[in-house]
């Protein structure tokens, strides 16, 4: 297994145990990611969970083109997040991972969440913190900048669109420093990515990217 391969399964390796915690996976469960891009956690879930039935979706022709070539048993389409292609209530499982700020209107994208999963069916959603130290402290250098991410928002933003829209928390919190240089750097880059391999993420609101799992309410009321 090449180097990168294996930094890419143990930073997935959260979302193995998340589902496994949270996502109800006796009910060989239809799992959606939505922002799929090459597909990579897509194909970590076909080996972890074998018993899902798994779609990945991008807008994207030509990465869900390289995806369809490097992964298989995933089911891929090309359609936009802010109109899911599937009925009401025919997802177990929303995965997004990095993909709501890249939207205009990212609530679209929670309506269509809703409208699509389950009664208590299960949203993950990972997105950067605009207001964690490294962006306070790398200003317009932080990584997170950048023209595509138009739809930057501090934690707790997100957290009360999800209730907004229907939605109630399970668990949320931030990762660690891992943008700043210092820390990418031996020995500080070993104790950040082992913290991360062994908790995921953390119950403060200064960490590079905010974790959220959430459950869609049965009855649709707030969260």
């Amino acid at each position: 297994m090449s180097l990168g391969k294996l930094r890419t399964r143990l930073t997935y390796n959260i979302w193995r145990r998340l589902l496994a915690r949270y996502g109800a996976l006796e009910k060989q469960p239809l799992v959606l990611d939505c922002g799929s891009g090459p597909g990579s956690l897509l194909g970590l879930m076909a080996e972890w969970f074998p018993q899902m039935t798994l779609y990945g979706l991008d807008i994207d022709y030509h990465v869900i083109s390289k995806a369809k070539q490097e992964t298989s048993g995933t089911n891929y389409l090309v359609a936009s997040a802010e109109k899911l292609p599937f009925p009401e209530k025919a997802v177990d499982i929303l995965v997004t991972l990095h993909m709501v700020e890249h939207l205009q209107e990212p609530e679209h994208f929670f309506r269509e969440a809703k409208r699509v999963l389950r009664p208590e069916g299960l949203l993950a959603l990972a997105t950067p913190n605009p207001r964690s130290i490294g962006a306070r402290i790398m200003k317009d250098k932080w990584s997170g900048f950048c023209p595509e991410h138009i739809s930057l928002k501090p934690p707790e933003t997100w957290k009360n669109m999800l209730i907004k829209h229907g939605f109630s928390v399970l668990r949320h919190g931030t990762t660690g420093l891992s943008s700043l240089p210092l820390c990418r750097k031996t020995p500080l880059g070993i104790i950040n990515w082992a913290a991360l391999f062994f908790f995921g993420f953390f119950p403060w609101r200064h960490g590079e990217a905010y974790i959220c799992v959430a459950r869609k309410n049965i009855d649709g009321r707030l969260g």
